[in-house]
């Protein structure tokens, strides 16, 4: 029941999300057209200001699979390694 009840207020966050970022989401996804929900969902996460500790406590991962899926959505968004990923979707 608990999971039941965690999943429905996932997705009820995610159309939140999407209703108050549906400009950020459409830039995102016509710039970078690669990005999958969850990169778009990351980048969600990161624009509110979120660390990757934070967002693993609400993806239920590990700390490091957050760490890591940041590495890899800087490479999908060309990031070189001087620029900040919280600035660059804050400029979006």
């Amino acid at each position: 029941m608990l999971d039941s009840y965690l999943n429905i207020e996932d997705k009820t966050f995610e159309i939140q999300m999407d209703e108050l970022h549906q400009e950020f989401f459409q830039k995102l996804k016509d710039r970078f057209p690669g990005l999958s929900i969850l990169d778009l969902r990351l980048c969600a996460y990161l624009k509110i200001g979120l660390n990757s500790k934070e967002i693993a406590e609400i993806l239920n991962i590990l700390p490091s699979s957050a760490f890591i899926s940041r590495s890899r959505l800087r490479k999908k968004l060309n990031l070189k390694p001087e620029e900040d990923l919280h600035d660059f979707l804050n400029s979006i």
